[in-house]
């Protein structure tokens, strides 16, 4: 009897330690951690695309999870955002203005939509193809993508402000692009000074001639060397003045 109380309890030990490997793999409570903590995308055209959309229309079911996102990653550039893209631009004081006919030229709406397109074909392949076929190379895209984000902008504006935001838009891109030292067609003509009132255009008298086709070319040779005369002569006179 004594042996059998004495090595009785040895079995139940041996199943505890033959138990006991199976007890360790046992994985410990490691806390779930949220992948949707991680950030959206590197991009910061999305990062900008997201801050506005929650901008507009954060409060919804979505709104107490998604403002985490951004919190995590960028907590300060995320409220700048938000601030910049709600307030508008105030042009300075000393802006550059354009001439009175292209001032009165410069649009005052916009199409997110169609700015969109033309950023988006601008990255698709056959965008991308129609640029080598035309210029023979690959041309940048962040030209229709700054069109499609400042219309986003926009968006939040209402009323003059928005007009004047998008009119002094399409005024800096004009001065970027013909402003001075810039080849643009004024080098050729002499642009116009008012704007010609509906209707009045291609309204002069055309005579036909009656005259043959060789005496037509020989007065058209003639009056054009008259004109480069005349010029020659006007230039003369402006350098010796």
């Amino acid at each position: 009897m004594g042996w059998l109380w004495s090595s009785g309890p040895a079995p139940k030990a041996s199943a505890a330690d033959a138990s006991a490997p199976n007890a360790e793999p046992q994985p410990t409570s490691i806390p779930k951690t949220n992948h949707a903590a991680e950030p959206v995308s590197g991009d910061p055209e999305i990062a900008k695309f997201m801050a506005q959309i929650q901008a507009e229309f954060g409060g919804g079911s979505n709104a107490s999870t998604k403002p985490d996102i951004f919190s995590s990653s960028q907590p300060t550039s995320t409220s700048s955002q938000r601030s910049s893209w709600s307030t508008p631009p105030s042009p300075p004081s000393d802006a550059v203005r354009l001439d009175a006919v292209s001032e009165s030229l410069l649009p005052t709406t916009m199409s997110c939509r169609q700015a969109f397109d033309q950023a988006f074909h601008c990255n698709s392949l056959g965008g991308q193809w129609t640029s080598v076929f035309r210029s023979g190379g690959m041309r940048s895209c962040s030209d229709q993508w700054d069109d499609f984000w400042f219309c986003m902008r926009t968006r939040a504006y209402s009323g003059t402000v928005k007009e004047e935001a998008i009119r002094d838009y399409y005024r800096q891109k004009e001065i970027k692009k013909y402003g001075p030292g810039m080849p643009n067609s004024t080098d050729i003509w002499e642009p116009r000074t008012e704007k010609l009132p509906p209707g009045s255009a291609f309204q002069g008298r055309y005579e036909k001639p009656n005259i043959s086709d060789e005496e037509w070319r020989r007065q058209e040779i003639e009056r054009r060397k008259m004109i480069q005369r005349m010029l020659k002569e006007e230039e003369e006179r402006t350098s010796s003045s």
